[in-house]
């Protein structure tokens, strides 16, 4: 192994995007090349539910000088998450890291937070062809799971009740939860204005929801209201 690794050539320029790109081919042929932004290479599938169009997210962040690669997993509902590189546990727009997803955990040390290389083509192959079989086994599950969330959790279809029949100036709502944000040091708990707080009380209303479910409700109902003011 020592001898192949030595004969293998060192990676140059292009050469990840070309071996993430003929990878997903083999194992997500669904999954196309995206986009590349800030040193990160995004695949995408687009799903529809209740004639909405959910976009489901490989996210690849390589750094070459540091030998490794940092991944995680999207769906989002709201288009402007796309290149979000926050984490996100809200129920319209989860944004998960894939390690975390693995080992059910959000204490990871520095060795399993990451996929390390040794900067080789054939090491970094590995890996990466790794990666994706990860993405196989933990990621359609959690792509799946959040189809059916959106389709049966009675607390988002609460909130989709709330914003079809919700009669407000939608720019006028958004510049007003704007200030309420700056002000608030952009805590969405800190967020007081009445339709956000109307939509919260609706949701935690529902009956029986998972305590899981109901931590979600502020960031949840926050993010209804964005789909209100985007659409």
């Amino acid at each position: 192994m020592t001898t192949k690794q030595k004969k293998s050539p060192e990676l140059k320029k292009g050469d990840i995007k070309q071996i993430l790109i003929q990878t997903a081919n083999e194992v997500f042929p669904d999954f196309e090349f995206f986009d590349y932004k800030n040193n990160c290479y995004t695949f995408q599938r687009l799903r529809q539910v209740n004639n909405l169009t959910i976009h489901e997210l490989l996210h690849i962040d390589s750094k070459l000088k540091d030998k490794n690669f940092a991944c995680s997993i999207a769906s989002r509902l709201n288009s402007e998450y796309i290149f979000s590189n926050q984490y996100n546990n809200g129920l319209l727009n989860p944004h998960k890291d894939l390690q975390v997803l693995i080992h059910n955990s959000e204490a990871l040390n520095i060795q399993d937070a990451y996929r390390f290389h040794n900067g080789k083509v054939e090491t970094i192959t590995t890996t990466v062809k790794n990666i994706f079989g990860d993405y196989q086994k933990y990621g359609l599950p959690f792509f799946n799971m959040q189809i059916e969330s959106l389709k049966s959790n009675a607390i988002v279809k609460c909130g989709f009740d709330y914003i079809d029949n919700l009669q407000v100036d939608q720019e006028k709502l958004k510049n007003e939860i704007a200030d309420e944000l700056k002000k608030g040091g952009f805590l969405i708990s800190r967020i007081k204005h009445p339709i956000y707080i109307l939509l919260k009380e609706k949701m935690q209303s529902v009956s029986g929801q998972s305590k899981d479910d109901r931590q979600k409700i502020p960031q949840t109902a926050y993010e209804f209201l964005e789909l209100f003011w985007n659409k």
